[in-house]
């Protein structure tokens, strides 16, 4: 959607209110205390009244909004913003165009609206031919004071150091046709993106985290990292190829690409992340390109993650 469009689609706070309670119903609304579904609305309240158990509900209620005072345009000017480019905008920005006087509240509000937008694409899996690498992400680390010794906690080197935050990324594809390549003279097609932040890279904590993503079924390309050699008994096949960096890139492509464009789209906006927030950032990366076909309707789909998922 175009920036006047949008203007002209949402002139006013109630023509936001108003979406938002449409999709809202769309979706369903549902008792907190009974979980009942069905809800009389109460226009002079603007509250909802369960009919089994007469509890009542604010719109914002059970949504990414709960509890927030901003209004209802924010939230649709946020999801706008954050869906209507392949790049993101930082808080500092969306304060700034929004003209809102406390940073505080809008840095909260872009982060649950990243928050719900991971939430949504964890009710899927990938399948078919997966591509499974680990990848270092840069981030923000202070040195912690000990509160037995009272000194500072070392800081590391390589892999284990604290600013490098550790990331499984996951890639669907397509196989082309023998005779089509594409102008990398690849012969497949990306379809869906998963990336999730890992404490460690044993092979325990890999493994769960790939079977909670990736379906059993499906066929794995990886390198030959030793914590990779569980995925024979995980997935319909495995295949492990032994490389150097450059053939890495070859091997597994989508994965290189997925890691090398998440990195610029952080760094495009900030100096540097912290560990716990990496995993927003790389939520609304995965959200967007996992959508990428849908032109306009990444928008609408956006305003389903916010008003069925509360975000914490």
């Amino acid at each position: 959607m175009k920036l006047i469009e949008f203007i002209d689609r949402f002139p006013n706070e109630e023509s936001c209110e108003q979406h938002f309670k449409e999709e809202r119903e769309k979706a369903g609304v549902t008792c907190k205390r009974c979980s009942g579904k069905q809800h009389y609305w109460m226009a002079k309240k603007k509250l909802y009244k369960c009919k089994s158990c007469y509890f009542m509900m604010s719109l914002k209620s059970g949504t990414v909004m709960e509890n927030s005072k901003l209004p209802y345009r924010f939230w649709l000017i946020t999801l706008h913003l954050l869906t209507s480019t392949k790049k993101t905008i930082s808080a500092l920005e969306l304060q700034r165009q929004l003209g809102h006087k406390y940073y505080e509240p809008i840095w909260a509000m872009v982060h649950k609206v990243r928050l719900v937008l991971g939430k949504r694409d964890s009710k899927y899996k990938l399948d078919e031919n997966v591509e499974i690498d680990e990848a270092f992400y840069s981030v923000g680390y202070s040195l912690d004071t000990d509160s037995f010794t009272g000194e500072k906690e070392e800081l590391k080197r390589g892999k284990g150091s604290q600013k490098k935050a550790k990331v499984m990324v996951m890639v669907s594809y397509k196989k082309l046709p023998k005779n089509l390549k594409n102008t990398n003279n690849i012969d497949s097609i990306p379809k869906y993106i998963k990336m999730k932040l890992i404490e460690n890279l044993e092979s325990k904590t890999i493994n769960k985290e790939v079977k909670d993503t990736v379906n059993p079924t499906s066929i794995v390309v990886t390198d030959g990292y030793s914590s990779f050699t569980d995925f024979e008994n995980i997935f319909k096949k495995h295949i492990s190829y032994s490389m150097g960096k450059y053939e890495s890139e070859k091997v597994l492509p989508w994965v290189h690409k997925a890691i090398t464009n998440s990195k610029n789209l952080i760094k495009a906006m900030h100096h540097g992340v912290r560990s716990e927030y990496l995993q927003n950032y790389l939520d609304e990366f995965c959200f967007k390109f996992n959508r990428r076909y849908f032109g306009e309707k990444v928008f609408d789909r956006s305003v389903i993650a916010a008003v069925t998922n509360v975000w914490y």
